[in-house]
């Protein structure tokens, strides 16, 4: 089977020949650049700077020769601009840990004099900074620039101002990227522009010059319970603009997308939901459902969500809203035994991740350790078909390359067939 028809076989809940894989080619499945760099080094690659697609996290854009060793059968449509408005293009260098990396041309830094740095939106140094990484810092963290949210006079379009319709320029730059990918045999997975629904990477408003409306992240997750119209608003025209968009994105590539990313708000924590599960279903459900209905009722694209934490009782409602797909399983958080979500959820829900703790595991553990946490999710998450193998999350800076090596091989061993558990 081809990569593409792995994944395929993933979303119709059918075991392929191999359980497909994805490393790096989805918005929570990435490597640090540092981590990235070493691993070219270890498996003797070409000694090039790596691309950092978004200077929030800090990941590289994976190149194919590290894609080919390994073994990833999905291919990002390589994202158009990153978190506070930065457009993947005119690449220049930059030193990131001691490290040479090459960032967005347009990206606006400025020394803070400690050795830590500002950043600015849309590289707009006329305004305030939006994000900020301090010396030795692994992370361009969000700053609050917002005035406090006036409930009398709110705007709903205040809230939705980071969340456009497509531009033309990002169809382009994706079409660029696509007669390329395309001649490949992975499957196309894109993110066609922001549609967070409430994302709390973005809340502050990273990517917009002068952020109004809910800006504090506390605020935005009791804004369900206090302003409940205000809310259905903003996720109404979100809700119309992502449609125009998919749209748009289908009008130019037809099926040969295959997945679509729709939404990164997480409702989950290391202890449970953040969210009370009839809220997620009354508040969030109905505007999801008018987003994959038209995907499903127009294409053949399959659609993921990603969502980080403890949310076992919400996933029922993430199948009923159409969601397809789900990353990255968190199995660490509190509810989410990989047995009993497979046992669960499994007939209807893909899990794109999940397959070793990236808190824990991968960073702290043996590699015999990394290998039989990989096997025994491999063994559970596998069966039936629905899955799409991936660390929880994204692979963090520092983390050891041998146990990196040794999650690889695991995965190669099982998909070999000579496995012993």
């Amino acid at each position: 089977m081809t990569s593409r028809e792995r994944v395929k076989a993933a979303f119709a809940h059918k075991e392929a020949d191999q359980v497909p894989v994805d490393f790096g080619n989805f918005c929570c499945s990435n490597i640090n650049a540092i981590t990235m760099k070493r691993l070219r080094e270890y498996y003797g690659l070409a000694d090039t700077p790596i691309k950092i697609k978004d200077m929030s996290t800090m990941v590289g854009i994976m190149e194919p020769d590290l894609m080919d060793i390994m073994g990833c059968d999905v291919q990002e449509l390589d994202p158009y601009g990153d978190t506070f408005g930065n457009i993947n293009q005119d690449w220049r260098e930059w030193t990131y840990l001691g490290e040479k990396v090459l960032i967005p041309g347009a990206c606006a830094l400025k020394d803070d004099a400690k050795g830590g740095a500002f950043i600015y939106p849309f590289g707009d140094t006329g305004v305030e900074p939006s994000g900020y990484i301090p010396a030795g810092g692994f992370y361009f963290d969000n700053l609050q620039r917002s005035p406090p949210f006036d409930e009398d006079n709110a705007n709903p379009l205040d809230q939705v101002e980071d969340f456009p319709v497509v531009s033309d320029e990002m169809l382009e730059f994706h079409k660029k990227r696509m007669s390329v990918y395309r001649k490949g045999s992975r499957a196309i997975q894109v993110s066609p522009g922001y549609f967070g629904f409430g994302d709390a990477n973005n809340i502050p408003g990273p990517n917009v010059k002068h952020p109004k409306g809910i800006r504090d992240i506390t605020e935005w997750y009791t804004a369900p319970l206090l302003y409940p119209d205000y809310v259905n608003e903003v996720f109404e025209i979100e809700t119309e603009r992502a449609i125009e968009s998919f749209k748009k994105y289908y009008a130019v590539f037809g099926n040969d997308l295959d997945v679509v990313y729709i939404c990164g708000t997480d409702f989950g924590s290391q202890r449970g939901p953040l969210i009370n599960p009839e809220t997620f279903k009354t508040m969030y459900v109905p505007h999801y459902k008018k987003v994959t209905d038209w995907i499903h009722s127009n294409t053949e694209w399959k659609v993921i969500k990603h969502c980080c934490g403890g949310i076992f009782p919400i996933i029922k409602y993430m199948i009923e809203a159409g969601i397809d797909a789900l990353n990255p399983v968190q199995c660490s958080a509190e509810g989410m035994d990989p047995q009993r979500l497979k046992d669960t959820y499994g007939k209807d829900m893909v899990f794109w991740g999940g397959g070793v703790n990236t808190q824990k595991t991968l960073p702290f553990g043996t590699p015999e350790d990394v290998r039989k946490e990989v096997l025994e999710r491999l063994r559970i998450f596998s069966k039936g078909g629905g899955y799409v193998f991936n660390t929880i999350h994204n692979i963090q800076a520092n983390t050891p390359i041998p146990n990196i090596v040794a999650m690889v091989e695991a995965v190669k061993e099982f998909n070999g067939g000579k496995v012993k558990i």
